[in-house]
């Protein structure tokens, strides 16, 4: 008969067991306990997600996107960042989106562009969503919802030729569905990553990077290694926000 209380080990005479056996269990234990520690804060992408709790009630069949909002010190994520996210949103979810040139055009004709421009300004400058002016919008451009992106940090650092270190790209993006019903909020989610090139030091220059496929490249910058490409970083961050999307 065993008794095995806790990393103490408390066993009774007739099947005490020897000390070492027990320090052993407690590594085994702590070792464990760290791993699946380290496995959840991998695995903790996207960030930040809301979600309203009937939402399949809502029925959302057809998305409408509307242009992509960069804040503060982001500068032409935009263009790069649109074609990742319509292959990702026309591939990998189940929603019928309809294209920011179809919303638009679809506005101009319904001669609704005044809610439009005022629903996209709000979303630029500061992150609001006008209730009204939303509902307006998705009624005439025939979806039942729409979908508004931020990019929040979109960024290409390289590490000073005189320190070591790494070079980095980083992309932060949020995107929220809005019911075109009712103008309330659907569903959000936010994520923030970053890929770093190989390590570099003075002495070696280094000019490489490892890619989303695990592959090392090669790329140097007067034996500076380049950050990895932007669109990867973007790609990850597309892919993990969007997961969640119900």
């Amino acid at each position: 008969m065993l008794f095995l209380y806790g990393f103490g080990c408390p066993f009774p005479v007739e099947a005490r067991m020897n000390r070492g056996f027990c320090a052993l269990v407690a590594v085994a234990i702590a070792a464990a306990l760290v791993l699946c520690g380290c496995a959840a804060r991998q695995a903790m992408h996207p960030i930040t997600t809301f979600v309203v709790p009937d939402y399949s009630a809502r029925a959302i069949k057809t998305v409408g996107l509307m242009p992509i909002a960069e804040r503060a010190g982001v500068q032409e994520a935009g263009p790069k960042l649109l074609p990742v996210l319509e292959a990702q949103l026309a591939t990998k979810t189940a929603y019928v989106f309809l294209s920011q040139e179809q919303v638009l055009g679809s506005v101009q004709k319904s001669g609704v562009t005044d809610r439009y421009n005022k629903l996209l300004s709000g979303w630029r400058d500061n992150g609001s969503i006008s209730a009204e002016d939303a509902v307006a919008v998705a009624q005439k451009a025939g979806t039942d919802a729409l979908m508004l992106v931020e990019v929040s940090t979109w960024s290409r650092e390289y590490v000073p030729a005189n320190v070591e270190g790494e070079s980095v790209s980083k992309v932060g993006l949020k995107a929220v569905l809005v019911s075109g019903k009712t103008g309330e909020k659907l569903w959000e989610s936010y994520d923030e990553q970053s890929l770093q090139s190989a390590h570099y030091s003075p002495e070696s220059g280094i000019g490489t990077y490892i890619d989303q496929a695990g592959m090392v490249r090669s790329s140097g910058k007067g034996g500076v290694p380049e950050p990895p490409p932007i669109e990867e970083v973007a790609l990850r961050v597309v892919n993990d926000v969007f997961r969640v999307l119900p």
